[in-house]
């Protein structure tokens, strides 16, 4: 293996560090860091090589810490206010939950009363009903304007640890607004906006044609094709949850991904040159993301994408590594506070772990499988053939499962209190079942934008036949005792410890892989969970 060169490594590592710096021990003086980190910019510059990586990287750490201090100062005045009762227009941006007797979700606070105008344009989460004894004639779709009445709630910029308010926070929102009514419809949403609603609403239809549409496994296909929770039912979301399985339902890095190798091949067998099939494929997955909802999993999964189809266009080693390191800075760029988002952190630590010990793990484990190694493969039948590909994708699967596991398992216990003792067999099965679902629904969408609804059914079957398989295996697993663990009170910070110490340990064996021998790196594995366990049962 070629040593892999990730030099925006020199950029992301003291950026990210700043920012938790900023995120523990808050400050007021942004202007003042930012000035020294120019100062020190500007040295680093004129220094000798052998003081400019110190200079740089110190440059870097004081840009991060005063960019999460600006971007807290900024929300400082939404958060001294007290708990009050506004009157706002507002428009919504992503929908938890559209009923006819509620609408949850988050908005933007277009226009109020004038002694609020400091609320202007702030993110906010919402919870609101209709009128008493009275429902939605319409519901509010992602870009209606309502107007409200509610108790606005704001966030408090000192709010640390978890739950979902913290969420909302690291997720640039400055207050609630619950236990309100919504008076009207203001205006729909745009030319756009609409587009992509119609779009989402004709998915749903072309996802449930010639099946019964009310089936607990017809709403999971939606719901896993479309990110829409909502249509599970609550035995469901315990079946998954309880199996570390959950995660099926957001559209994350799995859908995009599986639905970036659709588009790939399908470019591929329209015969568009390569060099021009990310253009398309792109688009694609835009259309993609913004028909569903615009999750930020699903965001973070297409600029990962994007960025791997940049590298890779660049020629230089590493594409996979250094896609996801620039990505991961365009992020924080964006918004520092995402840096203590659970999805963010999982996101990149799963995929981290897959591309610098799972691919690799897989390559050593697939290059001893020599099921016929006595026979040239030249003289192989079909049988053997489908036995040597079997073998090699079940191998690939279980190295991929095992680094997705070791990379989750402290952040499972730090922000569900729980960790699956099958999470490796449990991935191994269902995210192979859960890409055919995907790919299912692809070809279906596919066909029905292009009008060949004749074959829906054949499609739609065939993922809700998966689907029930799925649903089964869990069941049956669900049965046994002792599939996941839970805990009260975790040593959050020995976790967060023992990630990064896993995080540049693969780092730092990544281009040494070879030299280790398998059993060891499993040891090296086993060790890490059972500390990772010991750390949780500290108090």
């Amino acid at each position: 293996m070629n040593p892999a060169r990730i030099p925006l490594l020199w950029i992301f590592l003291p950026f990210s560090v700043g920012i938790a710096f900023g995120y523990l021990v808050p400050s007021n003086f942004s202007v003042l860091y930012y000035f020294s980190s120019l100062a020190l910019a500007v040295s680093a510059f004129f220094s000798s090589q052998k003081w400019w990586p110190l200079i740089f990287s110190s440059s870097l750490f004081l840009s991060g810490f005063a960019y999460l201090t600006h971007a807290e100062q900024s929300r400082q005045i939404r958060a001294s206010l007290p708990v009050r009762e506004i009157t706002a227009t507002l428009e919504i941006s992503r929908l938890f939950e559209s009923t006819p007797e509620r609408v949850r979700g988050l908005a933007t606070i277009v226009s109020m009363e004038q002694h609020l105008e400091d609320l202007k344009n702030a993110k906010v989460y919402l919870s609101l009903r209709p009128p008493k004894n009275e429902v939605f004639k319409e519901l509010p779709e992602i870009g209606s304007q309502i107007l409200a009445t509610g108790l606005f709630s704001p966030l408090s910029s000192d709010a640390k640890g978890e739950g979902f308010y913290t969420y909302l926070r690291n997720s640039g929102v400055s207050g609630t607004i619950e236990r309100g009514v919504v008076s009207g419809l203001t205006r729909h949403p745009t030319f756009w906006r609409n587009s992509f609603n119609e779009l989402l609403a004709s998915a749903n239809a072309a996802l449930s044609h010639q099946i019964d549409a009310d089936s607990p496994f017809a709403r999971s296909y939606r719901a896993m094709l479309l990110g829409m929770k909502k249509e599970l039912s609550d035995r469901q979301k315990d079946l998954f949850l309880e199996s570390g399985a959950l995660h099926l339902f957001a559209i994350s890095g799995l859908h995009i991904g599986v639905i970036a190798a659709c588009g790939h091949a399908l470019f591929l067998f329209l015969r568009i040159p390569r060099v021009w099939i990310p253009i398309p494929n792109l688009l694609m997955i835009w259309v993609f993301v913004q028909m569903t909802g615009g999750a930020p999993s699903a965001w973070r999964a297409l600029l990962m994408i994007a960025c791997f189809y940049l590298c890779q266009s660049s020629k230089r080693q590493s594409a996979s590594i250094n896609a996801l390191v620039l990505s991961a800075t365009i992020c924080l760029l964006i918004n520092p506070l995402q840096l203590f988002l659970p999805g963010f952190q999982m996101s990149y630590a799963t995929v981290a772990s897959i591309v610098l010990f799972g691919v690799p793990l897989g390559k050593r484990l697939t290059s001893q499988w020599k099921p016929f190694n006595s026979l040239p493969k030249n003289f192989w039948n079909p049988g053997q053939k489908w036995v040597d590909y079997a073998g090699r994708f079940t191998l690939n699967s279980f190295a991929i499962s095992v680094s997705a596991f070791l990379s989750s398992s402290a952040l499972s216990i730090i922000y569900f209190n729980t960790l699956s003792t099958i999470g490796i067999l449990i991935n191994l099965i269902l995210l192979p079942l859960a890409s055919l679902v995907i790919i299912s629904g692809f070809i279906c969408l596919l066909l029905a934008a292009t009008g060949l609804t004749s074959a829906l059914a054949l499609f739609n079957h065939a993922a809700i036949l998966v689907l029930w398989l799925m649903h089964s295996i869990l069941e049956l697993i669900n049965r046994f005792e002792a599939t996941h663990l839970t805990f009260s009170d975790p040593a959050i910070p020995l976790l967060f410890t023992l990630l990064c110490v896993l995080l540049a340990l693969l780092l730092y064996v990544y281009n040494r892989l070879e030299r280790i021998s398998i059993g060891w790196l499993f040891v090296m594995s086993l060790l890490y969970t059972g500390t990772c366990l010991l750390a949780a049962t500290v108090v």
